[in-house]
């Protein structure tokens, strides 16, 4: 006896029933978080805010401010990959290797040729944009002050990893740095108090502004109103997330 094959949708649709349903995908984390380096949240951050959630390009960018990357060990390695891209003239080899030396160095002296002088100050402003150097203060000789700049702590960690390069007058291998030199920083769970100061810091200064706009509001200085109103409006939102942030730490410890 002949029997019917059964059409293709009289046993799929039956079995389709039956596979479950895919996982709710995990909410994205806020950008406010996200590392500029990774794309993940960064761990100092997100145990001070997670529970904000900060929204709105204002907020992000007050929270992103006090993302401790100068103390990260994952913004130094990121640092160090974009070395490969940094390309080192006469100028710049001789300030590293002068300020490595000499810990403050003066850019320029007395007597100096005006194009040396600006050649020095452009390499400056080079280093300073690759994070190898910041300004500094000089030692003053009368009423004359002099541009300077010192070594950063990846500054001075290129001269430990890379300064036999430079030593030699050799072109720089970035690959290859010295081995057993190790990057500074820490690891990003570690920062939180770091990040936790910072936020301190950044609510005084906060209500330090708002202050001033409000004396200065009380004294007849502000004549725009709505410009007053905005500014005041934007100070008192960034203190209350602030405060958002630091009000309930003070009724338990501080993790390490």
């Amino acid at each position: 006896m002949h029997h019917p094959m059964p059409l293709a949708s009289e046993v799929a649709d039956p079995a389709q029933h039956s596979v479950p349903d895919a996982a709710p995908l995990p909410d994205p984390a806020p950008a406010a978080f996200v590392c500029r380096h990774t794309g993940t949240p960064c761990p100092a951050l997100a145990s001070l805010f997670s529970s904000l959630n900060p929204t709105g390009p204002e907020a992000r960018e007050w929270v992103q401010a006090l993302a401790p990357c100068g103390f990260c060990r994952v913004a130094f390695d990121a640092e160090r990959d974009s070395l490969r891209r940094l390309r080192l003239g006469q100028r710049e080899r001789e300030i590293l290797l002068e300020a490595s030396r000499a810990g403050v160095l003066v850019l320029t002296e007395p007597g100096m040729a005006r194009s040396l002088s600006a050649s020095r100050r452009r390499a400056a402003q080079s280093l300073a944009k690759a994070g190898l150097v910041i300004p500094a203060t000089a030692p003053s000789h009368g009423r004359s002050t002099r541009a300077a700049v010192t070594l950063t702590d990846f500054g001075r960690y290129v001269m430990a990893a890379y300064g036999r390069f430079l030593e030699g007058g050799k072109p720089v291998r970035w690959t290859r740095p010295a081995a057993g030199v190790a990057l500074p920083g820490c690891d990003p769970i570690l920062l939180r108090d770091e990040a936790l100061a910072r936020t301190h810091t950044a609510l005084r200064t906060t209500l330090d502004d708002l202050k001033g706009v409000l004396v200065a509001a009380i004294a007849g200085r502000a004549k725009d109103p709505d410009l007053l109103d905005r500014v005041t409006r934007h100070l008192e939102q960034k203190a209350t997330l602030l405060k958002a942030v630091l009000e309930p730490l003070k009724t338990r410890p501080v993790r390490a």
